[in-house]
This record gives C-alpha cells, structure tokens and sequence, in this order.
C-alpha cells in the first residue's frame, strides 16, 4: 500500500516538522517488553507521526482512525508531510472517499512546499493524467528538480517520460548517467532507445539480457523477436526465441502469447506437433486484449491447412476480430458471404463488410467499391 510506504519514509526519512532527534523510535526502547516504554518513546515522535502510526496499525479502531485522519487534514493546512500523506488516502481511497483530484491538489500543495516525494507523486499524476489533464511540461520540470536531488526513482520516471513521447535521445541522457537507476526497468528503456536510434545495439541487448535475467517480462519479448527474426546482427534462433516468449507469456503478456502461438504455428515441433497449445495461447491473447489473435485464430479455422476448416468458428473469431476495428477481418467476412464459404451466400451481409471494412481504411475494399465490382 502507497500509504504504508509514504508513512514509512515520512518516519523513517524524517518529518520537517521533527527534530533530528526524534525522527527514529530507538529499537532498542521499542523491543522493551513493557507497554510503558513504547508509550514513551512514542511520545517522542511529532504529533504527525503519532498519528500516522496509529492509523496504520491494526489494532486501531475505525472510529479512532476517523480522529486521526481529521488531525492530520488539520496539520496539512501548512505541514507538507501531513499533505502527502492524506494524499495517499484519498489516492487509495481505503479509508477516505477516493479522489484523485484532492490527492494531486495535495501533492502539488506539498511540491510547492519543496517536497521531494511530493513533487515525485504529482508528477506521475501528470504524467498518468490521473486527478485531471495530462501535463508533460510539468511533470518533467519537477522531476528534472529532483534528478538534481539525485532521487533515482525520479529519473526512472523521466526516462518513462521521455520514452513515451519518443525522446529516445533524451531517455539515453538521462539513464545512461544514472549507475543508481539501472535496474531492470531503466536498462529496459534504455535498451529500447539505443534501439530505436541505431545505437550501441550490442550494448541494448546485453541491457536486455541483464534484464530479462531479472524476470522482467518486456525484456524477454524483445528478445524474443530479435532471436526469431535476426535482427541486429544477431544469428536467428528459433530455440531461444522460443525460450524467451514463452517466459514472457507465463506472466500472460498478450502479445508475447500472440507471438508465442504464430512461433509455434510455423515449428510446430516446439510444442511437439500439438496445434492445440497454440490455439489456447491465442485464446489467452484475445482474452487479455491482442486484437490480432482473434483475426489469426479465423484464418487458421477459414484456411483449414493446420486445422479441420470450420466456417462457423471462422465467422465467430473475424466478426469478434472485426468488433475490434479489424478491417481485413470485415473483408473477409465480406469474401465468405458473397461465396457462401459454409453460409448461405448473402449480397447483403456481403456488401455490409465490404462498406465497414472500406470505412475502416482496407484500400481494397474502397477499391471493390469504387468500381462497382
């Protein structure tokens, strides 16, 4: 829980409302088997942190909780650690009513007071558009503010941010200088935009590599695809891609199962000729949002090369693949009604996919239309 570890750091990391010492429950004070002694070194702790640690322990009761919560909604009037951590209430809406706009209003109200994890907090609200618009400009000025405070989870989240406008330079500036940043997420995006540029490929893939050591799921899926296609100078290997997509879709990466199951398709002896394995791998890609395992599992029931031809499954998986904007799945429902593949042939359910698959961009649809054919 955010709370937990904001409460934890506002202890732990020091209050700007304690004195430096009292900013630490002495261990060995607090292991004392009397409850007279944790009192009196509770009571060392600022009223904010008393509070905190009554409301995260279990053994408090909802309505002194709720007593709690309103003394420290009345120290953050002015104290920027009260702020950040009533907005990780509201952010998490367990004991507070949920709202994202008070917990960015708060962590803004707390950036502006110099706080470094306030400052963190609101940006990746910024950058996440939660609690209101999206800001870019703004969440990079903050945490361009604390990279100089040398806080590494926010030039991680710089680099995010750049990554996702496509600043592939930009991520490298930032990452490639920070040796405290480079775990398995960093040298990921790392990785990723020494790609994108044609950079130091070599060392992008032993970021990836090193990365993929450490579980990180997008990290296989890239390696998968370099080792089945050969990318970047690097020899295809069917059995290490294998190897790779098949760890990134245990933690049911969609798109790793979608590759997963076309790899398996086209060496069917790496799943030892069951054609079932992949299909149930496609099953899972749709499932969890792969809009194009719908359209491969029609036409592996339409072609009928690797599986007994079914026009009715192949109907069932292009109009689901079609529901999703697919405009070669709506062509070729198009083509099945007007040659009646296992249906009744029907001008009219014809010409319905033919207009749909046209208006959803399919060149030849527009064109079949265009001549009247």
């Amino acid at each position: 829980m955010k709370k937990t570890i904001v409460s934890t750091l506002i202890i732990l990391c020091g209050c700007t409302t304690e004195s430096s010492q009292s900013n630490l429950l002495n261990d060995a004070e607090l292991n004392k088997p009397t409850s007279i002694s944790k009192n009196k070194a509770l009571q060392t702790l600022s009223p904010l942190s008393q509070s905190i640690l009554k409301i995260e322990n279990t053994e408090t009761s909802k309505p002194e909780k709720e007593n709690e919560i309103k003394k420290i909604e009345f120290m953050a009037e002015d104290d920027p650690d009260a702020m950040i951590y009533l907005a990780a209430l509201f952010e998490e809406g367990e004991l507070v009513t949920k709202s994202e706009k008070k917990a960015r209003e708060l962590y803004k109200k707390a950036a502006d007071k110099d706080h470094l994890l306030a400052r963190y907090y609101y940006a990746l609200m910024l950058i996440d558009g939660r609690g209101g618009s999206a800001d870019y400009k703004a969440a990079e000025s903050n945490l361009l503010i604390n990279v100089k405070n040398q806080h590494d989870p926010s030039s991680y989240s710089l680099g995010y941010l750049y990554f996702i406008q496509e600043r592939h330079q930009d991520v490298i500036d930032i990452l490639s200088k920070n040796d405290n940043a480079n775990n398995e997420y960093s040298n990921y995006l790392l990785a990723i935009s020494y790609l994108e540029l044609n950079k130091n490929t070599q060392q992008a893939i032993n970021l990836l590599h090193n990365s993929a050591k450490k579980d990180h799921p997008y990290s296989h899926l890239v390696l998968g695809d370099i080792y089945r296609r050969g990318l970047y100078d690097i020899e295809i290997d069917t059995a290490k891609s294998f190897k790779h997509l098949n760890i990134a879709a245990k933690q049911n990466n969609p798109k790793a199962l979608f590759d997963l199951a076309t790899l398996s398709l086209e060496n069917l002896s790496l799943i030892e000729n069951d054609i079932n394995i992949a299909i149930e791998q496609l099953k899972s890609a749709d499932k969890n949002g792969y809009p194009s395992a719908s359209f491969e599992l029609a036409k592996l029931y339409d072609q009928g090369d690797l599986l007994e031809q079914n026009f009715n499954k192949a109907i069932y998986w292009y109009k689901r693949s079609a529901a999703q904007g697919n405009n070669r799945a709506m062509y070729n429902l198009a083509s099945i009604y007007i040659n009646g593949d296992g249906v009744d042939i029907s001008i009219e359910e014809a010409k319905y996919w033919l207009i749909e698959s046209a208006k959803n961009g399919n060149n030849r649809a527009k064109e079949i239309l265009q001549n009247g054919e």
